[in-house]
């Protein structure tokens, strides 16, 4: 979750949420620019920081 929080955003704003249900991860982007391109960017750093951790997206 950290790496996720740290990742770089567009805009500087981190209008994303992500919540945990048994081991699926949910990821939601909020509204404004580049919302969608940052949610994909703090997703690419969830999955780094994760590492060998189990989990799956939720659909």
């Amino acid at each position: 979750m950290r790496a996720a929080l740290l990742a770089p955003t567009a805009m500087n704003q981190q209008k994303f949420t992500f919540t945990l249900q048994g081991g699926s991860v949910a990821a939601k982007a909020g509204t404004g620019f580049y919302t969608k391109v940052d949610l994909g960017i703090a997703k690419y750093h969830f999955e780094i920081g994760a590492g060998t951790a189990q989990f799956r997206w939720a659909p």
